[in-house]
């Protein structure tokens, strides 16, 4: 069977389908199970409510981008409205619109989860080969000097002058083009992701997949033959039009922490562990103000981290401190992230191009959990722990102190009432930050947990090779099984765990 890419918004819809593996999703964890599936000469249906956006659609413009690229368009968030909840909603998932951060597992990581959490297939010595497979289909390197964008720079030169560690980052950039506008999609496709790298070798195996197909239920989970009722979108994803069942003897859900678990829960699948051990990352913004042009938009927007606050091997819960990493956004997210409204708002967006930004992030304990509302609403429960709180601020203070080594005139961090910064000993204020409730712009672009993996049912949702407790043949391959945060970025870990898991079923298949 030919494999190719079905947009149903635009196709004439089937009455019915069939499928011996079906797999919702199309990112980290879908496509690398696709590709591996369907090269193994299974057969194979990936469905994606988004669409295909590649080319001359990739236009650079936030608007349209935000609205086509992002689920909920980008505006997905907490129920009290503290943290944005960024999630792709696009052929290729979230790595069409990260900042290609690559960033392995730690090792001391892989043993805690191995020791912890009895997921011995995790421990390094096993997980290590399915991690260097996901750097090969990433493509990763170093990002080069003559990508690193003088916002970043600033950064590195402020942690040098304080005697802070740091790197230049991993990346999965070929051929990139300094646009800097990752996060809305790379216009020339320099990306090495799952868009580009391991669903053309699923099509090409003979899968199948369907865009602007929304799974919303998996019906008969203990049989044999699952149905799982797909309902079409129109060619924008605004409306949902027809309906199609979709016949699979094993289902796949890789739609990501927050979706994975409302589709689980949406159809009654799984024990009351389903939807819990929700993991954020929130990351809190601060940019710093410099008197000459730094235009933080060129070349590689995330580049360069500060590592010194960061912590590997803590006993309790594997990763933990912080990082400081260099960030730029196009100028429709960065308007929104500034404290400011009106006139000041107006003057402060006319020195973006002296802006350098840095995201400040801290894994998260579980925190949180997802549930299902009335007519399947999504809601997102999370309470920011006073650790994570704390952590915060200690990052705010640094990087702070950094900005303002390096030359800045001032430090904005965009609170309500705005924090500015403008001598080291001003950075104390940065102790004062309450984090009340949608008091600081918060974002989540790594989420994890709600299924997580366990041998024992008393403690996850899934067993240890991702398979949903009480089902025959349902996985989730995504990070949703973490039992902890993986990493500061979570693209490689989930293609590894993909990798690994999707190896696993390859021998009782």
């Amino acid at each position: 069977m030919s494999g190719a890419i079905i947009d149903l918004s635009k196709e004439p819809v089937p009455e019915a389908l069939t499928t011996e593996i079906c797999i919702v999703g199309s990112g980290c964890g879908g496509a690398t199970a696709a590709r591996l599936l369907a090269e193994a000469g299974h057969e194979v249906v990936v469905l994606e409510e988004g669409r295909d956006f590649i080319g001359p659609e990739r236009n650079q413009r936030d608007s349209d981008m935000y609205d086509q690229l992002y689920m909920d368009r980008g505006g997905r968030a907490t129920s009290d409205l503290s943290i944005s909840v960024l999630q792709g909603r696009v052929l290729g998932g979230g790595g069409v619109i990260n900042a290609c951060d690559v960033v392995p597992m730690p090792e001391p990581v892989l043993a805690h989860w191995a020791a912890k959490y009895g997921l011995e297939d995790f421990a390094p010595d096993r997980f290590g080969s399915f991690q260097a497979d996901a750097l090969d289909d990433l493509s990763a390197s170093r990002i080069p000097e003559s990508l690193v964008n003088s916002a970043n720079n600033k950064l590195r030169i402020g942690a040098e002058a304080l005697g802070y560690r740091g790197e230049v980052m991993m990346h999965n950039r070929v051929g990139c083009q300094g646009l800097g506008t990752c996060l809305i999609g790379c216009p020339v496709h320099a990306k090495r992701n799952p868009r580009m790298v391991a669903l053309p070798k699923a099509i090409a195996g003979g899968a199948r997949v369907f865009t602007r197909a929304r799974a919303v239920e998996i019906r008969h989970p203990g049989q044999e033959l699952k149905e799982i009722r797909v309902r079409t979108l129109d060619p924008l994803g605004y409306h949902e039009q027809e309906e199609v069942i979709l016949r699979a003897k094993v289902v796949i859900v890789a739609a990501n922490a927050i979706a994975s678990a409302q589709l689980l829960l949406r159809s009654g699948i799984g024990n009351l562990q389903v939807g819990r051990n929700l993991m954020l990352q929130p990351q809190l913004p601060v940019i710093g103000f410099f008197k000459e042009k730094i235009d933080g938009f060129d070349l590689v927007p995330q580049s360069y981290a500060v590592t010194e606050f960061e912590q590997e091997d803590n006993e309790d819960v594997g990763l933990w401190g912080y990082r400081i990493e260099g960030v730029m956004g196009t100028p429709g997210i960065v308007s929104t992230l500034l404290p400011f409204s009106g006139a000041e708002g107006m003057q402060a967006m006319a020195q973006y191009n002296r802006m350098a930004a840095s995201l400040l992030l801290a894994p998260d304990r579980p925190s949180g959990h997802v549930e299902v509302g009335r007519g399947g609403r999504l809601i997102i429960q999370y309470t920011q722990r006073p650790d994570h709180q704390e952590r915060l601020r200690q990052a705010v203070y640094n990087a702070t102190r950094i900005y303002l080594a390096a030359g800045a005139t001032r430090v904005v961090v965009p609170t309500a009432p705005p924090l500015v910064i403008r001598s080291p000993i001003e950075a104390e204020k940065a102790r004062d930050i309450t984090f009340a409730p949608a008091t600081a712009p918060l974002v989540s672009a790594h989420q994890q947990g709600t299924v997580r993996m366990a041998p024992s049912e008393r403690d996850g949702g899934a067993d240890p090779d991702a398979k949903v407790y009480g089902t025959r043949d349902i996985y989730v391959f995504d990070s949703s099984g973490f039992p902890t945060s993986a990493s500061s970025h979570t693209m490689t870990p989930i293609i590894a765990a993909s990798r690994m898991l999707t190896t696993k079923l390859l021998t009782r298949i």
